[in-house]
């Protein structure tokens, strides 16, 4: 479940913000939110993170659409046993549709794995 730290900080890279992350106290205290800067971030771009911390919107909307990007960031950095888990069920599920009475043409690791990026969005 995405929290309040993800939404914020993946705001901030989103507007190339330079910072190594954000830290929150109290959900509730925006006051007690805190942004790690990197050190070539300036001036500029610590006065737009501070206005991003006083007026991110951090709802259920929010939250479940970090949420959403980060299963598809997951998708992107599985671990080889992970990979290797899904490509033998995508193995035995193309077996499977290529038996039927009307055989269907096998399925893509690419289109699998983007099938489910997909199917994210709609949950």
């Amino acid at each position: 479940m995405a929290s309040v730290a993800a939404v914020l900080d993946n705001t901030l890279r989103a507007q190339n913000i330079p910072i190594d992350g954000v830290s929150i106290g109290d959900v509730t205290d925006r006051g007690s939110w805190r942004v790690h800067f990197r050190p070539e971030a300036t001036d500029p771009q610590k006065t737009q993170a501070q206005t991003v911390v006083n007026t991110v919107v951090v709802d259920a909307a929010a939250l479940h659409s970090q949420d959403q990007r980060d299963v598809q960031a997951y998708l992107d950095a599985m671990s080889l046993v992970e990979k290797s888990i899904d490509l033998t069920i995508l193995d035995q599920f193309n077996f499977i549709r290529s038996k039927l009475p009307t055989p269907l043409g096998a399925i893509t690791p690419a289109q699998w794995v983007q099938a489910v990026k997909d199917k994210v969005l709609t949950l």
